[in-house]
């Protein structure tokens, strides 16, 4: 698939996937290869998010649902996971530290034309060590 990550920063996570090795018949982006940027940007981040507060945990996807908006043609694909509020980061925490478990709400963009191509809303949760 070839995925990347491509920045991280105060915005949020932006993955990267080239197109020609996931390009369907129809010359544009595969769902599936879009649908699994999204999920990886959205694991990536909650990955990152962990080791800035220095904690660990086995981090799997809960649910997830994905809009396509319209077709992905560009060479490389850019998906945004983006940043939680502080209030969501010190909910996530006091989960964790509380209750040995914790739930984040994700929201990850493909940009298109004239807005988000597609849009990803994910559900991660992060287990003990050994639990998942």
């Amino acid at each position: 698939m070839g995925i990347r990550v491509h920045s991280n920063g105060p915005t949020g996570l932006v993955m990267r996937l080239p197109l020609t090795p996931n390009r369907n018949h129809q010359q544009t982006a595969f769902a599936g290869s879009l649908n699994a940027l999204c999920t990886i940007a959205g694991w990536g981040y909650t990955y990152l998010l962990l080791r800035e507060l220095s904690r660990r945990g086995n981090i799997v996807i809960h649910r997830s649902s994905i809009k396509y908006m319209e077709p992905v043609t560009s060479s490389e694909i850019y998906a945004h996971c983006h940043e939680v509020t502080a209030a969501e980061k010190q909910h996530f925490l006091e989960m964790l530290d509380d209750k040995g478990q914790t739930k984040l709400d994700l929201a990850v963009e493909i940009a298109g034309s004239s807005g988000p191509a597609v849009s990803f809303k994910g559900s991660y949760v992060v287990l003990p060590i050994g639990a998942a």
